[in-house]
């Protein structure tokens, strides 16, 4: 049975946004796994992938105004060395926002063929990795937070 042609657009844009993320998301894995041995190293770890989540943001994610209050929420808590639940909110905020408004759009574009290219949408595939891979971080880090 042929694989219909929208699916094997959607599995190559798949493979290359894994392929292109696996390095963070690997550290987001060990940060996870460290976060049960050594916190304070792992909330460290965690800041470092924060800043380079904001760092490496995409024009969409920066241009939006309702994305862009969310990414200053979090850059705010990153400066100030908090990671409580009001950065996990903003996170799942701009998760949802994203999805929504951004990457939804840009894949049914992309999948009808409407001249997005298919870097355009790795790059918007590359934001939403990186946030969902930081939130998991923070969550799990408030799971395993240790009570003083």
């Amino acid at each position: 049975m042929p694989v219909p042609k929208e699916l094997e657009r959607i599995g190559g844009l798949f493979r290359l946004a894994s392929e292109r993320n696996r390095p963070f998301l690997d550290r987001c894995s060990e940060t996870k796994y460290l976060a049960v041995r050594d916190y304070s190293s792992a909330t460290s770890k965690a800041f470092e992938l924060a800043r380079q989540t904001l760092k490496e943001a995409n024009s969409e994610l920066t241009n939006r105004a309702d994305c862009k209050k969310l990414l200053g929420t979090v850059q705010r808590a990153v400066e100030s060395g908090q990671l409580d639940t009001s950065v996990i909110y903003a996170l799942e905020n701009l998760r949802s926002k994203y999805l929504e408004k951004v990457l939804s759009p840009a894949v049914k574009s992309y999948l009808e063929d409407d001249g997005l290219k298919l870097t355009q949408i790795d790059l918007l595939y590359n934001d939403a990795l990186r946030i969902e891979g930081l939130l998991e971080v923070v969550q799990f880090l408030k799971k395993v937070e240790p009570v003083i």
